[in-house]
Formats: C-alpha cells, sequence, structure tokens
C-alpha cells in the first residue's frame, strides 16, 4: 500500500482538496485579463492552489516561478526569461528564428542542458542588471505576441522584491507590466504586512493594480473527510474522533493535516485512534524536528521575547496585553510585549500575535513551560 498523504511540496489532482471557488475566481480573472494578487497565510496552500488552477486551464499557457530564492536582479530577469522559454519553445531552431525580434537591446545566446532543457544566457555586467530585468519583464509579452497565444504568470512570494530593490523593483514591474495585453499575472504572497504595503498604500505603484483574492482555511469538516477518506481508500480506517482532533490541532491548515496524517498512516496498522495520533506527534514528528527549533530557540537572545513565546504557546486565546497575561509570564509591560511582539515578526516567528508554526508553539508548550 502507498501512504496517500504528501506534504512538504504542493499537491494536484487526487491530492488537491476543496478549494472549487476559489479555482473557479482565480481562474476567471486570470482569462479575462485581470492580474490578481493572491495572499495566504503561510502552509494555507496557495502554491498548490495556483498549480492546480493551472492544471485545469487549457486556454493559456500558465507559468509558475518562485521568487524565494531570487538574490539578485539579474537571477530574477533569467529566471523570467527561461521559464518562458521552457514552457513556450521546444525546439532550438524555432527560438532561434524568433530571438532577435523577442529581444531589443540584448543579444543573447541559446543553451542546452544535459537534460535537453533549452534555456537562454544572457552577459551579465553591473551596469546592465536594470536593461537585463526590463528585457525579461518585456520578453512575456513579446513571446505571448509572437507566437499568439495568452499567458499567465504567477510571482510566487512576490514580497521576496522587497529584499532586492523594493520600490524601484516595483516602480520597473508596474511601469512595463501595465501595458501587457496578453499576459495576466498572479502575485502571490504569505507575508501579510508586506504584502499590504506593496499593493494596499496608496503612494505605492502597485496601488490598485491588481484584484485581491485572500484564501482562507479550508473548511474543517472538509478537512475530516478528505482524511478519513484517504486512509479508507487505503486500506486503512481512521475514526472520526481522531480525524475530528488532527483537523482542530491543525488549525484547519492542510500542511500540518497532511503531515501528521502522513506519520500516522506509516505507524498504523489498521485502526487509527486519537491516542496514536497524539503519539506521533509527541515522539516522532516534534523530536524529528527538535534540532530545527533548538537553533530557532538558541537564536533567541531575549529573555523577554522567550518569555513571551512560551506564554503564547499555553494558551489558547493568549491575552498578551492583559495584565493577568504579563504577571503571569513574568514580563515587564504592555510596551515591552509590543516591542518583543516587533522582533519576532521580524524574524518570521509570530503572525497576528500568533506562533505561527502549530509544531514549534507544541515544542515550546511542551518543553518550556515548567521552567517560567
Amino acid at each position: 500500500m502507498k501512504n496517500p498523504f504528501i506534504f512538504g511540496r504542493a499537491v494536484m489532482g487526487k491530492h488537491f482538496v476543496d478549494r472549487e471557488k476559489d479555482i473557479h475566481e482565480l481562474r476567471s480573472a486570470m482569462l479575462s485579463g485581470q492580474h490578481v494578487v493572491l495572499f495566504s497565510p503561510r502552509k494555507i496552500g496557495k502554491t498548490s492552489l495556483i498549480k492546480e488552477t493551472f492544471r485545469r486551464t487549457e486556454e493559456a499557457i500558465c507559468i509558475h516561478l518562485d521568487l524565494w530564492q531570487v538574490t539578485s536582479t539579474y537571477s530574477l530577469g533569467k529566471e523570467i526569461i527561461n521559464s518562458v522559454v521552457n514552457e513556450t519553445y521546444g525546439s532550438i531552431e524555432k527560438l532561434g528564428r524568433d530571438l532577435k525580434d523577442l529581444f531589443k537591446a540584448l543579444r543573447p545566446k541559446i543553451s542546452i542542458d544535459m537534460e535537453g532543457h533549452i534555456g537562454v544566457e544572457l552577459e551579465k555586467g553591473e551596469e546592465e542588471e536594470v536593461l537585463i530585468l526590463k528585457e525579461a519583464l518585456n520578453f512575456p509579452e513579446n513571446v505571448a505576441r509572437k507566437k499568439g497565444v495568452k499567458l499567465i504568470i504567477a510571482f510566487d512570494e512576490f514580497q521576496e522584491i522587497e529584499h532586492l530593490d523594493g520600490l524601484e523593483l516595483e516602480k520597473l514591474f508596474r511601469s512595463i507590466l501595465q501595458h501587457h495585453e496578453n499576459v495576466s499575472y498572479i502575485f502571490a504572497g504569505s507575508e501579510r504586512s508586506l504584502i499590504n504595503i506593496i499593493f494596499g498604500a496608496k503612494e505605492r505603484p502597485f496601488y490598485r493594480f491588481a484584484k485581491h483574492i485572500v484564501l482562507e482555511p479550508i473548511d474543517r469538516e472538509v478537512l475530516v473527510r478528505f482524511v478519513v477518506n484517504k486512509f479508507a481508500a487505503s486500506g486503512k480506517r481512521i475514526d472520526m474522533d481522531a480525524a475530528r482532533w488532527t483537523v482542530e490541532f491543525s488549525e484547519g491548515i492542510p500542511y500540518y493535516v497532511q503531515h501528521i496524517c502522513h506519520e500516522v498512516w506509516y505507524m498504523a496498522e489498521k485502526e487509527v485512534k486519537r491516542e496514536l495520533v497524539e503519539k506521533v506527534i509527541g515522539e516522532r514528528i516534534l523530536p524529528g524536528l527538535s534540532s530545527g527549533f533548538e537553533v530557532i530557540w538558541k537564536g533567541i537572545k531575549s529573555e523577554g521575547q522567550r518569555k513571551l513565546l512560551i506564554g503564547i504557546a499555553n494558551e489558547n486565546q493568549p491575552q498578551i496585553y492583559s495584565q493577568r497575561f504579563i504577571e503571569k509570564y513574568r514580563l515587564k509591560s504592555p510596551g515591552h510585549v509590543r516591542k518583543a511582539i516587533k522582533s519576532l515578526e521580524g524574524v518570521g516567528l509570530i503572525e497576528e500575535d500568533r506562533i505561527w508554526d502549530i509544531f514549534f508553539r507544541e515544542w515550546v508548550k511542551q518543553n518550556f513551560y515548567s521552567r517560567i
């Protein structure tokens, strides 16, 4: 029997859960020529939604670009160009015939890697980085017009441009993309504060540039049925109490549901009850993540920040600025709490006054409450 639960990467097809309304809204917007800002908190499933929507879209050529590891404007430009080439050209000959018409100022060379993928090599010079990116941003529209096709491009984790040359890149993107007629763009992000600044601030270039879609957690009963059916289809059974407890513990976030069920499936013989789920989390998942969590914990030098994390982890609905909370966890004042929250948000541990990583939250809860 094969494990039916996948985690750690985007899922599509039979592994994809629900989201029919979101897929319809996203497809309709893209195919009508609208640009979309897609926001979702981490682990909710925006990348899976994008890829599943693309899988179901035959009316356009769809391209997914992850900006998470882009480190320079040069690498961003190169990624855009080569991703478009890979999806639109099947032979060197055809690309060679069109190449001079697709670029105005650059004279790139065609390359092919060991796996047979066609690409484009660009000469890099410090003074040419902006020029390369300008050419790259125009490249999808030039290809779409040349080939008479519709392109849809998703920039995943778009907020990462803020770590390059944020405002200037926003201006450049807006000045070029606003003239495109054959390409629709999705700007997807998971950091609410940055996405709100880029697309919500009136003084920013992307203000009112695109339709906004916010991805909400999947209905928990839908996830419960998904878990029960997946176990049943694989020849094993999970009772309703265990399935509901798993979904509630995971706060309805698909990533955590899939991760827990993936590990539980391996440990179960035929029947899964809540006790086994709790055991797997406590004795298999958290110990496996512990070394990474220890690195994170040791990197938090402030005792006040550590106490705040412990308090948040141990409260179901933490009232972090209340006198009761501050006294219970030996914090100093609401002002110090605000300062600590801001610092912890800056390193990505806190979102909306909550520890966003459920496993890290549980690890803190299990290891540190008694030390307060």
